[in-house]
């Protein structure tokens, strides 16, 4: 699939004391970053030290373009990456 028709979110992982809390969805990165600005900018010292996050980009699949990618990973006409690569390894060692 082009990369410019892909949809994608990002995902903020918020963990309390290094275990992990919650995860949120945003819209974009920007929003993730504005977000976690904000909630910082509340901590005092000891919040700061007890609350990290991460994030990472995600691609949105509909059930129509999670088939056509599988169908062209598999006529050859795509190689896998991202996410399906991903699944792909894991399948592949459970055969």
């Amino acid at each position: 699939m082009e990369e410019e028709n892909r949809k994608t979110v990002a995902e903020l992982t918020i963990y309390y004391k290094m275990q992990r809390l919650t995860s949120l969805i945003f819209d974009n990165q920007e929003t993730a970053d504005k977000f976690v600005a904000v909630i910082e900018s509340m901590f005092n010292e000891k919040g700061k030290r007890e609350y990290s996050f991460s994030g990472e980009i995600k691609t949105v699949y509909s059930g129509e373009v999670i088939v056509r990618e599988i169908k062209d990973l598999a006529d050859g006409k795509a190689k896998p990456e991202g996410t399906i690569l991903e699944m792909i390894k894991v399948l592949d060692g459970l055969n």
